[in-house]
């Protein structure tokens, strides 16, 4: 399991095969035992793995075709650099929009009082861009149309929020900005070094809390419109043992999503070792930079809570 915009292909599932099995001569994978390799044809070895896919694991691509022969389809193979390129695209388009958001909308000399059009801002481009996220979710392959799309969205979003926050809370961008690059730094060093590696169950947790929590901030969100929560931030202003309940769940939704961009990265490499073609690397990208948006967007809550009184 792994993040919703890459679970929907068959070039991001980890494959389970035993070792060696897509280039092993002679080997009937049907019963498992060794076969003469004169008795069988190259025909007859294809269609030995293809039945055998289903008792072993082996998933066909959504071309029909099995991953030894993903590279042959006409296009280039994926690799890592065009995912991280794609992914540097992506952030690239995030923080230009953003920033072009935030001059845009929140004048220079604005005071908490003047924040109002940002906020609402804000929100109707976030959740303009929770509608795209869902569309993107339940497509197999995402193209550059939506993943800039979604990137823009998000950008007018966080900037205007970050914009309007910084007025209310002097110096809340810089410290976002550097919190969200050290954590995704740290992230990005535990996946290199290999010291944290992700596992299916650890995943399932971590999307049903993902799931938890947007159905949380959607009703804190209806709440505060509404005025039925009269608060700064409406439930999560709430105290637990002193400790504002935003505060508590800033810092365990930040280690979820940190959980969640290792894994990103892994099923990343996934697609590359599965010989996923070149288009897939927007599909790898906007995953990847979901997550560290949602970090961002975090952080951004967590440090404003704190400043709150």
């Amino acid at each position: 399991m792994s993040n919703p915009i890459m679970s929907r292909n068959s070039y991001f599932t980890e494959q389970r095969t035993p070792a060696g099995y897509p280039t092993m001569p002679g080997y009937a994978p049907g019963n498992g035992q060794q076969a003469n390799p004169n008795q069988y044809g190259q025909q007859q070895q294809q269609y030995d793995y293809q039945q055998a896919a289903p008792e072993y694991g082996y998933q066909q691509d959504v071309f029909g075709q099995m991953p030894a022969d993903r590279a042959a389809n006409g296009e280039p193979a994926l690799t890592y650099e065009d995912v991280m390129m794609k992914t540097g695209i992506l952030l690239g388009i995030t923080i230009l929009t953003g920033a072009l958001s935030w001059m845009f909308f929140i004048p220079s000399n604005a005071t908490s009082s003047d924040v109002s059009l940002g906020m609402t801002v804000a929100v109707v481009s976030s959740l303009a861009a929770f509608v795209l996220g869902l569309v993107m979710a339940f497509k197999r392959q995402i193209g550059p149309g939506l993943s800039i799309g979604y990137s823009a969205l998000q950008g007018v979003a966080l900037g205007t929020l970050t914009g309007a926050l910084e007025i209310i809370y002097p110096g809340i961008a810089v410290q976002t900005i550097l919190a969200t690059v050290s954590v995704v730094a740290v992230c990005w060093f535990l996946h290199t070094t290999g010291l944290v590696r992700t596992t299916s169950k650890g995943m399932k947790i971590v999307l049903t809390v993902m799931i938890a929590s947007i159905v949380f901030s959607l009703a804190n969100l209806f709440l505060s419109w509404t005025g039925i929560v009269d608060a700064p931030w409406g439930m999560r202003s709430a105290e637990i043992a002193g400790i504002p309940l935003g505060v508590i769940l800033g810092f365990v939704m930040i280690l979820v999503a940190s959980y969640m961009l290792i894994n990103d990265f892994e099923v990343a490499k996934i697609a590359v070792a599965n010989r996923a073609p070149k288009s897939f690397a927007w599909t790898a990208a906007v995953g990847i930079v979901m997550t560290i948006l949602w970090i961002y967007l975090e952080i951004l809550r967590l440090i404003a809570i704190l400043n709150q009184d």
